[in-house]
């Protein structure tokens, strides 16, 4: 994967040139900082997670999404969970999420959502699946997407899995053997049909891994790993899903690719922890920030950057094809 990292240049600040390099560095920073609205490819779209807690946090990563969408025409927004704070309470529907998000939803972008812990404290988020502008396709906890053109193959570009984390966790770690097993016989149904897509993303509320730092005596700075998933849906993975969201925990955090697989934690578009152990070995890149992430895909790569709440670039970076991956592994 091919990164980059936001950047301040350091200049010399003697002699009467001093005022001119000093502005001169400024720009230099800014522009480093600045993300970029001409990416190429064939489908552009936004991922943002635990955005609904209504304070100013998510009103100025909204502000910034708007902003971006009017220079980019996202095809649709993916919520990560935790959608309304603290308890998916349906009278805060409104206030923290359709009043937030009314420029872009008036403006016909689709917004496709998960359920998160916080939601499903609320009835199991029955009235959240109910309501229309959250994108749960028919209703249901979890649901696929399709988007992108076609190749001359008649292969769609891309494929968005939606899985319920809540309903698969609470399963697992409740043994409930037949409910994992109906689980993992419809999620296996639609994993044996990635060959038709160029790219399969599964997105969810809580991580596969995320690393979180420890306070004194080992408490932890956020939710971490879940083990359950790992255990259960790891392997179910390994050829079948190119690019896995999540949220949970309030950070950014890029994981070194697991099978194959590559995965993000994006749970800062409205509370944000200052918790990314991002020295931990299995973490690419980690920052304590609010954020939203902007992608662009073609067929042979996925280009992404992702941007805080004054819209300056946090990270940017380049995933290429499986296949590609393979091929140069190969070579």
């Amino acid at each position: 994967m091919n990164v980059s990292r936001r950047t301040i240049l350091k200049l010399p600040l003697a002699g009467a040139a001093a005022p001119l390099l000093l502005q001169q560095g400024i720009a230099a920073a800014k522009s480093a900082r600045a993300p970029q609205a001409d990416l190429p490819g064939e489908l552009r779209f936004c991922v943002m997670g635990d955005s609904g807690s209504g304070a100013a946090p998510q009103l100025r990563i909204a502000e910034q999404m708007k902003a971006w969408h009017d220079r980019v025409d996202w095809k649709h927004v993916l919520m990560l969970g935790d959608n309304v704070y603290e308890n998916g309470e349906t009278e805060y529907f409104d206030s923290r999420f359709v009043d937030v998000y009314r420029p872009m939803l008036d403006q016909g972008v689709p917004f496709h959502a998960t359920l998160g812990n916080h939601d499903v404290r609320n009835r199991d988020g029955r009235e959240m699946l109910a309501a229309e502008p959250f994108g749960f396709i028919d209703g249901a906890d979890e649901y696929e997407l399709t988007a992108g053109p076609e190749n001359a193959e008649g292969k769609q570009l891309a494929r968005f899995l939606c899985l319920n984390s809540n309903r698969w966790i609470d399963a697992i770690e409740g043994g409930s053997k037949a409910e994992v097993d109906r689980l993992l016989g419809r999620l296996r149904e639609r994993l044996r049909e990635s060959d038709r897509y160029g790219w399969n993303f599964l997105y969810l509320h809580h991580p596969f891994h995320s690393y979180v730092k420890k306070f004194f005596f080992g408490v932890e700075k956020g939710h971490g790993s879940s083990e359950p998933l790992q255990q259960v849906l790891e392997n179910e993975l390994r050829d079948t899903i190119d690019v896995v969201f999540a949220g949970h925990d309030h950070f950014y955090q890029e994981l070194k690719p697991v099978h194959g697989v590559h995965h993000f934690v994006a749970g800062g578009a409205g509370k944000m922890r200052k918790g990314s152990d991002s020295h931990h070995p299995a973490v690419e890149f980690g920052a304590d920030e609010y954020h939203f992430m902007d992608l662009s895909l073609s067929e042979d790569r996925l280009l992404f950057q992702t941007i805080n709440d004054e819209g300056e670039l946090i990270r940017t970076g380049e995933i290429p094809k499986r296949g590609r991956r393979a091929a140069a592994q190969a070579a």
